[in-house]
């Protein structure tokens, strides 16, 4: 007997547009076989974007390419985090294998390839090719890993160590206890103006990414609105031929 995964494999392996009507037609025939909780899961599956889709074959056709991009940007993210790994080299394998899958997939599956190039549940996603919708990049999930160890507190080994190594003050000379000259402060002006410089375009940027992220929602939730429309009629037209 066929599973639901394998069923929902099947679906999103097809082309966009037998979407619809190979999701009814599979809904209907497990409600035929007293199935009606797996049809109901089975009839609430997502048609997937148009990008979503093209990812998802990409994925299918090319699965070692993918893989092989995937490895690329751990490395890159290695190079990046320990300096273990030469980060122009692990740069310029990842920037290679990133546009040998747009110049197949087409540029659109670039935003879902960088997103799961920076997060590992993004990858899974990714590599189960059964997406809905694109992904988007996701803060800095998988790079928390990365993080360097904090520095240690003051009072621990490190401290001990320098306390054991303190010279003993009475056999100090008086020369060596006198005042040290007072250093001459550096001119900081250029570095903080800099500093303001860069913050401010950051704020900038913050801004225009908010704006562009509202956007894409209101994009997203006209597209969702036309795609239960399509749906709806779709189903409407099967009910009328029997499906």
């Amino acid at each position: 007997m066929t599973t639901i995964d394998e069923i929902v494999d099947r679906l999103y392996g097809l082309p966009l547009a037998d979407f619809t009507r190979a999701r009814n037609q599979a809904a209907s025939a497990l409600r035929k076989a007293g199935q009606r909780e797996t049809a109901a899961r089975v009839k609430a599956l997502r048609k997937p974007t148009a990008v979503a889709a093209a990812v998802n074959r990409l994925v299918r056709e090319h699965r070692s390419e993918v893989e092989r991009f995937l490895h690329t940007a751990a490395e890159l993210r290695d190079a990046q985090f320990s300096g273990k790994v030469d980060l122009a080299a692990a740069t310029k394998r990842e920037h290679a294998e990133l546009e040998g899958l747009t110049r197949i997939g087409g540029g659109a599956v670039r935003q879902t390839l960088l997103a799961a190039a920076v997060d590992d549940d993004a990858a899974e996603q990714l590599l189960e090719a059964r997406l809905e919708r694109e992904l988007e990049p996701r803060g800095f999930g998988t790079l928390r890993t990365y993080a360097p160890p904090a520095a240690p507190k003051p009072g621990g080994a490190t401290a001990a160590k320098m306390k054991r190594v303190t010279p003993d003050r009475s056999k100090v000379t008086t020369r060596t206890r006198s005042a040290a000259p007072e250093r001459k402060k550096p001119d900081d002006g250029a570095a903080r103006a800099r500093l303001q410089q860069a913050k401010t375009a950051l704020s900038e940027a913050e801004t225009e990414e908010r704006r562009a992220r509202r956007r894409w929602e209101q994009t997203q939730s006209a597209l969702q609105k036309a795609q239960t429309a399509l749906e709806k009629a779709q189903g409407d037209l099967d009910r009328l031929h029997g499906l």
